[in-house]
């Protein structure tokens, strides 16, 4: 059941959304008659209109208060509050009518096709209606259809648009774009009007699909509940579905969109993991592509248990302890029914200067260019990952393996009721050697914002155990250079992880850590190089 909206948010939204409609009317009188009056008196509705928009600023400041951060009540009031920005914004788009010099010299009604379109989208503004009900659903969606006439009304109306008199200026292009900023404003008020319902998970672009799968789930599919679960450095929506007036917690499936590629990647990720090993992998109930758009959607079944980035960061060192202890048998079987004869050619130097350029822009100060302290000279960052490259190429793991591809924290799922291991977001999943997403684990773990030493001793002994795990599963299928490959692996992931790190100081550790290994494995024999062991507390101590 939805919580009431607060009245005092509803109340100045009304009066800034009549506001804005009295904008709409002067800015179409002004169109068809260009009179300075008319832009003066539009010109002074603007006290006005930021008076109200700083009332309903103060109104969710005062609301998301007593609301629990990122709760439906909290996403609501901030959806709301994004509601008043965009009508501000239309109000000011109105105003910037009357900067347009070649309107002010022309004779009246000589632009009235476009004033006609102005008053479309004033009409439109009549459905923006804030209602707790399902109202707010019918409305945005009103509104969505309505922008995408608009479109296709102000692109014939440019076209048939005949060229002005000689030596007079035309103002059709100017207009064009004004409109066509209003009309796309007008889609975002739609997205807006679906978040006061759902939650800003839900837009134009989704509703149908999010719609038709909770059809599929449940008789009254027209209500249903949406839970923003995540937000992705691309922002791509992740979030769970679930029947609107279900007492219980559980989720109906898990929404995730993004690019098409990467979800068709996703999911023939997930097929190659079913073929495989079918217990880790999520089951995709179906996907979606859009060609127009390259926005591609899946509904994926939802997934029991915690992350191990939650678990950590929660100090749940029991069930933390669990998920990497069940995690070496199920990786254990995955990399035995997996394993082909062909040998791994990850190419982590690649991979790292590939990503150089980002990493380098997070943290320009970071890699050195080369150093000399006290007399001894110290290589260039560049120059290392040239002689480690040069190194790898003799050192190709002995067979490949089905592997994740971003096996990070936040990747891994415990469900510690039937004590069962998955893997999610699957789109790099490939073959290649395990030493990677063994590295990737390890610095994902060390990376994490948790600072005080007791935690930190109980992060590290879980690396430690993952790393003595696939140390005697390396020696049992007499790969002799794991050691050298995991130290290769570690820099490239050491030194990538800081385009994620805001503390300069831990940023420098990591990359620390980075040009450490490079240097340790550039200086091997390569006649000797199955006798180098990690220097794993080096590394990993604090």
């Amino acid at each position: 059941m939805r919580q009431p909206i607060n009245v005092s948010i509803l109340e100045h939204l009304y009066f800034l959304r009549f506001e804005v409609e009295n904008h709409f009317d002067l800015v179409e009188a002004f169109v068809t008659r260009p009179r300075s009056s008319i832009a003066q008196r539009l010109i002074n509705r603007k006290g006005y209109r930021k008076t109200l928009v700083e009332k309903v600023d103060l109104s969710v400041a005062m609301d998301v208060q007593r609301r629990k951060v990122d709760g439906p009540a909290f996403q609501r009031s901030k959806s709301l509050e994004r509601l008043a920005r965009l009508l501000d914004q239309l109000g000011q788009a109105c105003i910037e009518f009357t900067d347009i010099e070649s309107l002010a010299e022309t004779s009246d009604k000589r632009y009235k096709d476009y004033a006609k379109l102005i008053r479309r989208v004033r009409k439109s503004l009549a459905l923006v209606i804030i209602n707790p009900e399902d109202a707010n659903t019918r409305q945005g969606l009103k509104i969505g259809r309505r922008a995408a006439k608009l479109s296709a009304s102000l692109k014939e109306t440019s076209a048939q648009r005949t060229p002005p008199p000689k030596g007079t200026q035309d103002a059709s292009p100017v207009l064009h774009f004004q409109i066509h900023r209003m009309i796309l404003l007008l889609r975002e008020l739609a997205d807006a009007l679906l978040a006061a319902n759902f939650g800003p998970a839900v837009r134009l672009q989704n509703y149908k699909q999010l719609r038709d799968a909770a059809h599929a789930y449940t008789e009254d599919g027209g209500s249903f509940g949406v839970e923003r679960l995540a937000l992705t450095r691309s922002g791509s929506t992740i979030a769970a579905l679930k029947a609107e007036h279900d007492s219980s917690r559980e989720f109906m499936a898990v929404y995730k969109e993004g690019q098409a590629e990467k979800v068709l990647e996703e999911v023939s990720g997930v097929d190659q993991w079913k073929q495989v090993y079918p217990k880790v992998a999520p089951t995709v109930l179906s996907h979606h592509v859009e060609q127009e758009t390259d926005l591609g959607s899946m509904m994926i079944e939802h997934l029991p248990g915690r992350t191990l980035e939650a678990l950590l960061l929660n100090s749940q060192w029991d069930d933390a302890r669990l998920l990497i202890s069940e995690l070496g048998k199920t990786l254990r079987k995955i990399w035995k029914s997996s394993r082909t004869k062909e040998r791994a050619e990850p190419r982590y130097m690649q991979q790292l200067r590939n990503r150089m350029p980002e990493t380098r822009q997070a943290h320009p100060s970071l890699f050195s260019e080369g150093q000399v302290i006290c007399g001894m000279s110290r290589p260039r960052f560049n120059a290392l990952m040239d002689e480690v490259e040069t190194l790898e190429k003799t050192i190709r793991a002995p067979f490949s393996v089905l592997i994740h591809g971003d096996f990070n924290v936040d990747n891994l799922i415990f469900d510690d009721l039937k004590n069962r291991i998955y893997f999610i977001d699957l789109h790099r999943a490939s073959y290649s050697d395990y030493v990677q997403d063994l590295s990737v684990l390890m610095v994902s773990i060390y990376r994490l914002p948790v600072m005080d030493p007791a935690p930190r001793a109980e992060m590290m002994a879980l690396i430690r155990e993952l790393y003595l795990f696939a140390r005697r599963f390396a020696k049992s299928n007499k790969d002799s250079s794991f050691d050298v490959r995991l130290a290769i692996a570690l820099a490239r992931s050491f030194a990538t992880s800081t385009r994620f790190i805001y503390d300069t100081g831990f940023a420098r550790r990591l990359a620390f850590r980075s040009g450490y290994l490079l240097e340790t494995v550039a200086r091997l024999d390569p006649e000797k190089l199955e006798k180098f062991k990690l220097p794993l507390e080096e590394i990993f101590s604090d």
